[in-house]
């Protein structure tokens, strides 16, 4: 049978359902300053983010192969683009923010740019991000000019990522492989992926608008 995913604001959620520009729904991450990011709380506590949970109606066996990676907004979607510039040139442009992306967790310095991912569920504020100390959790989509912008450069969602939602609080899963949700009743694998999710914009980035786009998960299944 087909395995579909349900990709929440909340551990026990509905599908993202916001309203975008051009009719579209899905997820808004909100307004993004120069030299900040979105969702934002407190840039110099590096706090805010989107808390991002995916869930899957498989009753046997775990999805494996999890990963993620970023399309164009038509493209990904088939919605109409409701954005400035085009639905290409706004795509590249995004990717190249991630290019030439600096490192800085907080934005501090002015210099990081593009969609960041966070794949650890339990990582504290003030290390949330840094890519600098925590390279295989935190990823750029777009750097090397390479990486997560189609299937074959997708990134393999990290096994710190995966909890265990029990009915009334969530835990840690017992062992977490990366790339693996598993079922429901699955305390081993964990029954969730949670990741965050921040778009950062360098302070000399000239252009403003919105700007859409569309993150791809792809995985493997077999009931």
């Amino acid at each position: 049978m087909a395995v579909t995913l349900t990709i929440s604001k909340t551990i026990t959620g509905a599908n993202v359902s916001d309203a975008l520009a051009g009719a579209g729904t899905g997820l808004d991450l909100g307004n993004v300053a120069n030299g900040s990011y979105a969702p934002i709380i407190d840039k110099s506590a590096n706090t805010g983010k989107q808390d991002i949970f995916i869930r899957h109606n498989a009753t046997i066996d775990p999805i494996t192969e999890f990963k993620v990676y970023l399309d164009d907004y038509v493209g990904g979607t088939g919605f109409t683009y409701g954005g400035v510039a085009g639905n290409a040139s706004d795509f590249s442009s995004l990717l190249n923010l991630g290019f030439i992306s600096g490192s800085s967790k907080n934005n501090a310095d002015g210099l990081s740019g593009g969609c960041w991912i966070d794949m650890d569920w339990q990582v504290t504020d003030a290390n949330r991000f840094d890519i600098g100390t925590r390279p295989a959790r935190v990823k750029i989509f777009g750097d090397n000019n390479t990486d997560g912008i189609d299937a074959a450069s997708a990134f393999t969602i990290h096994q710190d990522a995966m909890s265990f939602w029990n009915g009334s609080s969530e835990v840690d899963a017992t062992s977490p492989v990366a790339g693996q949700v598993g079922i429901a009743s699955d305390t081993v694998r964990g029954n969730r992926a949670h990741i965050f999710k921040r778009i950062y914009l360098t302070t000399a980035y000239p252009d403003g608008g919105i700007v859409q786009w569309s993150y791809i998960y792809v995985y493997t299944f077999t009931a």
